[in-house]
């Protein structure tokens, strides 16, 4: 399996919603590989740093790198009521090879021996590890409220590392973020450190595949998840998916009271 090849190519009409899904009342999500998309995930990411003072004034409120350009990286939205609420982008570490150049990740920038420290205790094992890094976390201030698009931003990064199969899952996380992602499974590998493109320290974050593992039956967020079910084949061909709702797998149907705002990821903020 190509790794890279998370989506099809863009055409057109590549994202749709599922058939017979209503879209009121429903969070969905879909991989953004259409222009009109993308532009809608940089601007929720631009709103989210920049309300939070993480980001600096830009003229045209879009915030996006060189790494969106990357053929390694993949961006994704999430969708309260049809109306684009948040975002999160996903990235394969792709290492140098005869027929490949080497794609980075950002984390890299600023952690690089730290990883490849990682990385290469991990190849001890396997020839080639999985390494992704999940990123750019943001929602609309406008849903600022929603916890629920907190944790499906999470699980439609689940699925992409899955995908991926991934040894390791990096994240560089706000300070005050970082014993929130230890309760997920995560260590922190590096002190906080300016992150490329922003104002605050961000630290070392990494999730091994058997804490990833108890994660996806711990964490309700994520129970369920596999490549079986209909949300990670219709999200990875590139089709609007149902995440949370009535006709979101019954896995993730929510069977109780929402967990508080406060118990997830960025509930002092919209960005992670």
């Amino acid at each position: 399996m190509d790794r890279l090849n998370l989506s099809p190519p863009y055409h057109k009409n590549a994202v749709k919603p599922q058939p017979n899904i209503p879209l009121a009342n429903v969070t969905t999500a879909a991989l953004a590989i259409h222009p009109k998309l993308t532009k809608q995930a940089y601007r929720i990411r631009y709103d989210a740093y920049h309300s939070s003072g993480n980001l600096a004034s830009l003229p045209d409120q879009i915030f996006h790198d060189k790494y969106d350009c990357q053929p390694n990286f993949r961006t994704a939205l999430v969708f309260k009521d049809d109306v684009a609420a948040a975002t999160v982008r996903i990235g394969l570490y792709q290492p140098p090879t005869p027929e490949c150049a080497e794609y980075k990740l950002p984390v890299m920038e600023i952690f690089g021996s730290e990883i490849e420290a990682i990385l290469s205790r991990l190849t001890i094992s396997r020839n080639m590890p999985a390494a992704v890094e999940i990123g750019r976390l943001a929602r609309s201030p406008a849903f600022e409220d929603d916890s629920r698009l907190v944790f499906a931003l999470f699980r439609v990064a689940g699925y992409a590392i899955l995908h991926f199969d991934a040894d390791v899952v990096f994240n560089a996380v706000r300070v005050h973020h970082i014993p929130m992602y230890r309760r997920f499974g995560f260590q922190q590998l590096g002190e906080p450190r300016l992150y490329p493109g922003l104002t605050c320290k961000m630290g070392l974050m990494a999730c091994f595949r058997p804490s990833y593992a108890t994660a996806r039956s711990s964490l309700p967020f994520l129970r369920g998840i596999s490549k079986d079910d209909a949300a990670y084949a219709g999200l990875i061909a590139g089709e609007r998916v149902a995440i949370f709702g009535d006709n979101a797998p019954s896995a993730v149907r929510p069977a109780g009271p929402v967990v508080p705002l406060s118990q997830t990821p960025d509930g002092l903020r919209n960005c992670a």
